[in-house]
């Protein structure tokens, strides 16, 4: 692992990892504008350029669906539902903390928020050098447990000019039925803003190079996106309690991820020589205290955070910016990867401070619902007024005025 002994050379990596390339950006609106133009030509042409294959059709045949669907033998299956209800129990959980929200007056008068599911709703799935099976479902599951009554799902293609079989037999196993092979940010551009034969939608969920990623912050506003998830990151805390073998292994797990970042900040001058001299990639920062860690963690605002201290809770409590939080030496981000409950679909690059990790209330959408009577427009009626008047707006004023 390469030190970092100033903390300005940590900013300056920080930076680095949470700015835009503009080349990427762009290459990405060409790709957009000729998705916008091409349509379907376009998408067909720009997988063969990016691809290296040569499509005659972007939408996954159901006689393909039903093979791919063979690959899952009865262990493997089982195994697929039994992480999936993990995470369904987890996210059916978060639609109870979204109740109807009604504030009653007398009259009869109320106020209310309603939340209603998502209509059409794009997963993004990479294919990359293996396929993301647990991205299936952490995306499709919570999108499912809202409510999305149409589900569309983008993937790349193989040379074989298939979507990878695992993605489709995962994604059908939890009722998902549309399916297209397209990747890289002409995917997000099709699924944004739609093509002959891929429908536009609502929301685009799911994680993708920086391709993709930029893609995603330029059409934001064209459709809604969950959030920006590039490469991966891990931030361990550790001190002397910590099992070295633990943190050696969770920090080389992350480079199994193209472009991933790996931090380790700890106070134990013996764990970091050993990393040092055991971890090819990644940083490492040696602090004196559990409060410096928590100030560069807060700063760093990684996507996945693994505190692995001696009372890893009292650290947990002064974390405000993270993807997800793991405590302990028996909690890797690992499990959080596959089946701990929660989406591992979460903010990278810094973003975790303003945005979250991807949940069921990301697929739901509110509104409110206000319904007076004449007596509280009569009890409000003349602070509606005023507030009319200083505003310059004479018809607001007289729409309650003329109901008093």
């Amino acid at each position: 692992m390469q030190w970092i002994k100033k903390k300005r050379e940590l900013e300056a990596i920080l930076e680095k990892k949470g700015s835009f390339d503009l080349a990427v950006e762009k290459k990405v609106r060409e790709i957009i504008s000729a998705v916008k133009k091409g349509g379907d030509s376009a998408l067909l042409s720009l997988t063969k350029k990016y691809d290296g294959v040569e499509l005659r059709n972007l939408r996954v045949k159901e006689a393909e669906r039903e093979k791919a669907s063979l690959i899952l033998d009865k262990f493997l299956k089982n195994i697929i539902i039994s992480a999936g209800r993990r995470i369904e129990e987890f996210h059916q959980r978060q639609l109870f903390l979204n109740p109807d929200l009604i504030r009653s007056e007398k009259n009869d008068s109320y106020v209310k928020k309603v939340f209603s599911p998502l209509e059409k709703v794009g997963i993004y799935i990479p294919a990359g050098t293996s396929p993301l099976i647990s991205t299936v479902l952490m995306t499709v599951i919570p999108a499912k447990v809202a409510g999305v009554s149409r589900i569309i799902l983008a993937s790349p293609p193989g040379k074989d000019g298939k979507v990878n079989p695992y993605i489709l037999a995962i994604a059908s196993l939890w009722g998902v039925k549309e399916f297209y092979k397209i990747g890289g940010a002409q995917a997000i551009a099709a699924l944004a803003l739609g093509t002959e034969t891929i429908p536009r939608v609502d929301k685009i969920i799911g994680p993708g190079n920086k391709f993709v990623t930029t893609a995603k912050r330029l059409l934001f506003g064209q459709v809604g996106i969950d959030l920006l998830a590039g490469p991966s990151e891990v931030l361990i805390l550790a001190d002397k309690t910590a099992n070295p073998s633990f943190v050696e292994t969770d920090l080389l797990a992350q480079s199994e991820h193209p472009g991933g970042l790996a931090i380790l900040i700890t106070d134990s001058a013996v764990l970091a020589r050993r990393m040092e001299k055991n971890v090819k990639n990644g940083y490492l920062l040696l602090v004196k205290n559990k409060d410096e860690m928590i100030k560069l963690a807060n700063k760093i605002a990684p996507e996945h955070l693994q505190i692995m201290t001696e009372e890893p809770e009292k650290i947990a409590k002064k974390i405000k910016n993270s993807g997800a939080v793991f405590l302990g030496n028996y909690s890797p981000a690992v499990i959080g990867d596959y089946l701990a409950g929660p989406s591992h679909v979460l903010p990278t690059g810094g973003s975790a401070k303003f945005f979250s990790g991807l949940s069921t209330t990301d697929f739901l959408r509110s509104f409110s619902i206000i319904s007076w009577r004449k007596k509280e427009v009569k009890k409000w009626g003349k602070t509606i007024e005023k507030l009319a008047e200083i505003e310059g707006l004479p018809y607001h004023l007289k729409s309650i005025k003329i109901r008093e």
